[in-house]
């Protein structure tokens, strides 16, 4: 029997090359970050010293008492009293009398 040659003349046949075709597999991860936007309250207290000034004032009141020594001259009378000083209106002894009064 004879071997027969299969189709052609004996020559290879050529490959054939596709593009090379791409496949994108999606994948999904997730990742936490953070933000820190930090606030701060100050609380003021606020407190108002009130002064309250008082003027107290006081009044007082002085007397005073001048007396006046007056020499008389020796005692003569029968009553003790010197001639021209007998008794009638006018001061008395320990009575005040302006005109013995000596200015200041």
């Amino acid at each position: 029997m004879r071997h027969r040659r299969p189709f052609g003349c004996g020559m290879p046949t050529p490959t054939v090359v596709y593009p090379t075709k791409s496949n994108e597999v999606h994948t999904c991860s997730e990742s936490e970050v953070k933000h820190i936007h930090p606030s701060h309250t100050t609380c003021v207290n606020h407190h108002l010293v009130k002064n309250t000034h008082y003027y107290p004032h006081t009044t007082s009141n002085q007397n005073t008492v001048d007396q006046v020594n007056v020499y008389g001259g020796p005692m003569q009378g029968p009553f003790n009293t010197p001639p021209g000083n007998q008794p009638g209106p006018g001061p008395r002894p320990g009575q005040w009398n302006p005109q013995n009064m000596m200015p200041r």
